[in-house]
């Protein structure tokens, strides 16, 4: 069997960008030389009366914040207070990486530990995840990756020491190293006294206890899933190690403050991709749902309860969904409990009947009543014939959608597999298990169907991977691992079972392996993932206690191929959640995790039954879009002549000119004034909102500004003041008494109620002065850092250095990294701008491998993207479009019924198609191909439309549209096409 390797991309854009955040955390910072260490002296990131300073940290932070758009904090964060053993303090500063789910965020702080230690010189590094499913994880993920970084970064050692108990005798080497070392921890295994990593132990021979072997490397902490950590006990664990600061990575970051607002004040977030951001840049999986629910039946009075996370006034208690009798109906409705509680009381149904809780024991997971009756939570009682009849639909809707997914992209060398989570394992793995019997039925029933099944047996291709206990003479033993309250023994299981399922992910990417169905323990909801995850089926016998962003997570990467490289295509990247729930209720609850996680939720999930959009095969398969078709596929060849001494002078010039970063000390002084600001919302209508915004200073000042606003503003704007920065409005819903404005960075407002905070910013210092600071550092190799940067050869680079003024010139040694990263920056892009100058196309005999078939299909589904409706001369009767320019475009010129016997025909140019462009530039798709004929109504006209918000492509957003459109141009011009760049708004834009 050849084994598939997944491929990894080194210029992603935003892992590129939360990788070169976090070393400007630590601009003007000299790299510490690292020198071959003999013996046993440990070597640490900084000597042990060493510290990095807070203020010059901070300044950094807000740089940081500035430049990714984020709210700047008013101070720095840092974690202080006592140790879990002994008397002593620690205090060290801490920096967060919010980044949703699937867009790599192990692979970030892993190439971020090359980073830092490429630039700074540190090379020790505790890693810190919150459960054995990531611990095995970020394994997995070191393993896939050496040889990636290898190409990045050449040979350099780097460690990873996967600690335990057993293998406590690693941290000596792990201290002494001079090496880059990893070191991979749970936190379970330092959070409690009795660890052995704080006693004594023959494994080490001498003075000091394990724990302090650690201690002295002053450790970089990566803080996996840091929303973990945020209890008492956790904090002491991780001061314990005595880190010099910690790096924070999360999808769902907190520190429990409390209010939203004071909660992101404390995180020192310094980079976010959030969901919205995510799904708008195609980095995830769209999400589509299809519920299964059952109506009108209400025999079934099994108890259903998972425990709430948060409940306040309630103490520990849990979330029950029960038939209620009022008015003589049985009514199905979601109720808190806690103990004491009788549920014949709280529903009035004799069903429930002497059922009065005694006892809520969380860690075990069971609830127990005064009759002596007790109901396991995660396993949600018996499956009845009710939930038995759900539980087969579910199956058979997962392995349709699953067979369906096959047969479209087998040709494109994409394996499909299936999740499915379960909360009882007896459920699948005893002999007349319910859930595998239902699902080989399900599979022999449709496989008939489905040519590429046929020839499979149900049991080839499924898998269960769950825990079990292994004994001399005894069958295996399969346990649930759904409990909170796990032994040392339940651990070990636990990380066997996690480690199968680790080690399969590429034998199960492959179609040399049948299996493609995958069963695994609801547990399994963090830490495992697979891109070709395109199914996820929750046959959950109760409620998920986990949340649905957890759920979708497992299958949110991009899809990868045999050869295991990622495959971009919006129309393959759907995930389809079959969920034991309504449409209407899952997508509800996905959007609440979004929101109360300090999000702003992404677009809603699509229904999976929604309609497709269908192409129109009148148009699609006549002679002018055939022709069209053909013309648009014709290949170019692209040729540059880089002339080097213009492009040296051009360099030289904008580097002469550049600001440069230095270090600097700043004195000020002024007044310390506190302004309080309050946002009302006080009226909602279609698109806009009514906002009162009161502001007062501790100096008694008072000002009042009240207007309209609407999707787009920016408060902040204006208001003219940069205090209200973060509050965007993203969306305005306008639903009378329940209308709400969604900001960018700040919670939703509903109407009538008002967002309040106090900040100490906007103030003028009164003298100010600035002092340069007295220090000069050494300068590493830069001009080979940036001839492998931009591909130019060293001579070149060089000339560009020598030729600078000697002023400039001498910056470098004030502040290497911050002159090294202006003059790579003003290279590249001055590099980018002669290509798309420079560059010169010719026309080949070939076409570029786009049939019209693939890149148009009968139906598509366009999910978590806005439609309008198509014409008769549109090629779909639905229209993607994605922006509100676009929306103008295709409303009021493309489908303006004026244009009947005008327009031959038009459509928006899948995003999968591409012309040849130069790397350093980037991809470029067009947005619309259009057939129209001319005003005489003689020649028809064969149109590409780039719709945009300005017609000069100098005052472009971004410098790279224009040399994307720069090449276009050039590329079309040859194929004979019309190109031309539009607002969308013009009169004659044909």
């Amino acid at each position: 069997m050849s084994r598939l390797k997944i491929q990894f991309e080194s210029n992603q854009e935003h892992q590129i960008k939360a990788i070169e955040s976090t070393i400007k955390l630590f601009d003007g910072y000299s790299k510490k030389a690292t020198n071959f260490q003999m013996g046993e002296d440990t070597v640490p990131n900084l000597d042990p009366y060493e510290i990095l300073d807070e203020t010059w940290l901070f300044d950094n932070l807000v740089n940081v914040q500035r430049e990714n758009g984020l709210v700047e904090d008013m101070m720095l964060n840092c974690d202080d207070g006592f140790e879990i053993v002994g008397i002593d303090s620690w205090r060290y500063p801490y920096f967060t990486v919010d980044m949703e789910t699937g867009t790599g965020k192990t692979y970030v702080y892993l190439r971020t530990i090359h980073e830092l230690r490429k630039h700074y010189g540190w090379g020790k590094f505790v890693i810190v995840v919150p459960s054995v499913a990531i611990y095995e994880g970020v394994v997995k993920t070191f393993s896939i990756t050496k040889e990636h970084f290898k190409t990045l970064y050449g040979n350099e050692t780097i460690n990873l020491v996967e600690y335990s108990g057993q293998k406590i005798s690693k941290l000596r080497t792990f201290s002494s190293s001079s090496n880059v070392e990893i070191l991979l921890m749970t936190v379970d295994s330092f959070n409690k006294e009795t660890n052995v990593i704080f006693k004594p132990t023959e494994k080490l021979q001498g003075e000091k206890l394990p724990y302090e072997y650690i201690q002295e490397t002053r450790p970089i902490l990566i803080l996996d899933e840091s929303q973990n950590y945020t209890s008492e006990k956790s904090k002491q664990a991780l001061r314990t190690l005595h880190p010099l600061f910690a790096l924070k990575y999360s999808a769902t970051p907190t520190e429990k403050g409390s209010s939203k607002e004071e909660n992101r004040e404390l995180m020192n977030r310094f980079y976010w991709l959030s969901p919205v951001a995510a799904f708008q840049q195609d980095l995830v999986k769209k999400i589509e749902v299809l519920g299964v629910t059952e109506e009108h039946n209400l025999n079934d009075n099994q108890l259903s309860m998972t425990f709430m996370e948060s409940a306040a006034g309630y103490g520990l208690a849990l979330q029950a969904k029960l038939n209620i009798l009022k008015n003589g109906e049985l009514t199905p409705k979601t109720i808190k409990l806690q103990k004491g509680d009788d549920l014949f009381e709280k529903t009035g149904n004799s069903a429930y009947e002497g059922l009065i809780i005694s006892e809520i024991d969380r860690g075990n997971g069971v609830v127990l009543f005064d009759n002596e009756t007790s109901l396991k939570v995660a396993e949600g009682g018996e499956v009845t014939l009710s939930k038995e009849e759900i539980f087969r639909v579910q199956i058979e809707e997962t392995i349709k959608a699953h067979m369906i997914k096959q047969k479209q992209l087998l040709d494109s060398g994409i394996k499909v597999l299936s999740l499915f989570f379960i909360d009882k394992v007896a459920n699948y793995v005893e002999n007349d298990g319910i859930i595998k019997k239902l699902f080989d039925d399900a599979f022999d029933k449709i496989k008939v169907s489905y040519p590429f099944y046929k020839g499979y047996e149900a049991e080839q291709v499924r898998e269960g991977y769950f825990a079990k206990k292994t004994a001399k003479n005894k069958p295996d033993e399969f346990v649930d691992t759904g409990i909170e309250k796990k032994t040392q023994k339940d651990k070990e299981l636990e990380k066997v079972a996690y480690s199968l399922i680790m080690k399969d992910k590429e034998r199960l990417l492959s179609f040399d392996e049948k299996v493609s169905f995958i069963f695994a323990h609801s547990a399994l909801k963090e830490g495992w993932d697979n891109p070709n995850v395109f199914q996820i089926c929750t046959l959950n016998t109760a409620s998920s206690e986990k949340r649905k962003r957890q759920e979708i997570g497992r299958g949110l990467r991009i899809a990868v191929n045999q050869e295991g490289e990622r495959v971009q295509d919006e129309g393959v990247n759907i995930l389809t959640v079959v969920a034991n729930e309504s449409y209407e209720s899952y997508c509800e609850q996905l959007q609440t995790d979004y929101v109360e996680s300090g999000d702003v939720p992404p677009p809603n999930p699509s229904n999976a039954r929604k309609t497709s959009a269908k192409r129109n095969d009148v148009i699609f398969n006549s002679a002018d879009f055939r022709q069209f078709w053909e013309k648009l596929c014709r290949k170019t060849e692209y040729k540059i002549e880089i002339d080097d001494d213009q492009l040296i002078r051009d360099c030289i010039t904008k580097l002469n000119i550049a600001k440069y970063p230095e270090p600097n000390i700043v004195v000020v002084k002024g007044k310390f004034v506190m302004t309080t600001f309050r946002i009302t919302f006080t009226e909602a209508k279609v698109g806009m909102a009514r906002l009162v915004i009161d502001i007062s200073d501790s100096l008694g000042n008072k000002d009042r500004r009240e207007r309209w606003f609407e999707k787009g503003d920016d408060l902040a704007k204006k208001a003219k003041d940069e205090r209200l920065k973060g509050y965007k409005i993203v969306e305005i819903k306008a639903e009378g008494e329940h209308s709400i404005v969604y900001f960018g960075d700040h919670d939703p407002l509903k109407i009538a109620e008002s967002h309040e905070f106090t900040s100490e910013k906007g103030q003028k210092g009164d003298p100010q002065s600035r002092k340069e600071a007295q220090t000069t550092y050494p300068v590493f190799n830069f001009i080979d850092r940036t001839a492998q940067a931009t591909s130019l050869k060293k001579s070149c680079v060089l000339q560009i250095f020598k030729g600078l003024n000697e002023g400039v010139k001498n910056r470098i040694f004030k502040n290497p990294e911050g002159f090294s990263s202006v003059f790579m920056e003003t290279i590249k892009t001055t590099l980018a701008n002669h290509i798309a100058e420079k560059i010169e196309y010719s026309l080949t005999d070939e076409l570029m491998d786009y049939e019209a078939e693939s890149m148009f299909p009968e139906s598509r589904k366009f999910p978590q993207k806005e439609l309008v409706d198509g014409v008769d001369w549109s090629l779909y009767d639905q229209v993607q479009i994605d922006s509100d320019i676009e929306r103008k475009f295709v409303q009021y010129k493309l489908n303006d019924a004026a244009e009947v016997d005008n327009i031959v025909c038009y459509f928006k140019f899948p995003n999968q198609f591409k012309i040849s462009i130069p790397k350093i530039i980037g991809n470029y798709n067009p947005d619309w191909g259009i057939i129209r004929w001319d005003d005489n109504h003689k020649l028809k006209l064969e149109l590409i439309r780039e719709t945009k918000g300005n017609v000069n492509p100098n005052l472009l957003q971004f410098p790279n549209e224009k040399r994307k459109i720069d090449c276009a141009s050039k590329h079309f011009e040859l194929t004979g096409i019309d190109y031309k760049q539009i607002k969308g708004d013009e009169v004659k834009w044909w």
